[in-house]
């Protein structure tokens, strides 16, 4: 049997810890989930999470960037995936449909804002994080719409500024009253394909 380096079980375990924390935070809020919940769901003893990270907040922000990683890398993938726009719309969609059966990031994210005074690192670098992630998301739209929006195109900056708060009001939606992940972006879907201009191209993205 191949021993593993102790370099990549460290990474191994650190991402296990990772994805276990990020299931525990969605499910059970900040407050409702220690340490020790999440060394159990991961398989490990506690002391793996204090060899991987200083305490909850340190955890918590881990938890962050890969969310911000995974998130923008499938946005990226969805939209760069064909050179048709029904294609690419299809693409975004399944990717939305994924993000809303996620779970409810936003809502984390609010309780993080509420815990600012608290934690204030983890405010100003998840402030940081959501800057850089509107920015990047700016730039996506604005390729989106070079290649498809019908003429004339909205501002990249103001459309991408609406779609975030259209996602963070729907992942709510489907907290207060349970939507199907689909139907939550086949509603996203019709406002990204209403401001595009693209209403005629893919009207079953827009159900």
């Amino acid at each position: 049997m191949t021993r593993v380096p102790r370099a990549e079980q460290k990474i191994r375990t650190r991402s296990r810890l990772i994805e276990a924390a990020g299931q525990l935070f969605l499910a059970h809020g900040i407050e409702g989930v220690s340490l020790d919940a999440v060394a159990d769901a991961a398989g490990f003893s506690k002391g793996a999470v204090y060899a991987n990270f200083t305490g909850k907040e340190d955890l918590l922000l881990a938890v962050w960037r890969e969310h911000f990683a995974a998130k923008r890398m499938r946005l990226a993938d969805s939209v760069a995936s064909a050179d048709e726009a029904a294609a690419v719309l299809g693409a975004i969609h399944a990717t939305m449909t994924a993000f809303f059966a996620a779970g409810p990031w936003a809502l984390l994210q609010a309780e993080i804002r509420r815990r600012s005074a608290d934690w204030p690192r983890l405010a100003g670098e998840l402030a940081a994080l959501e800057a850089e992630e509107l920015n990047e998301m700016k730039a996506l739209v604005s390729g989106f719409l070079q290649r498809f929006a019908a003429e004339p195109r909205p501002d990249p900056a103001e459309m991408t500024e609406t779609l975030a708060a259209l996602f963070d009001g729907l992942v709510l939606r489907g907290v207060v009253a349970p939507v199907a992940p689909e139907r939550l972006a086949d509603r996203f879907m019709s406002v990204v394909i209403a401001l595009a201009g693209l209403d005629r191209l893919a009207p079953g993205a827009s159900r």
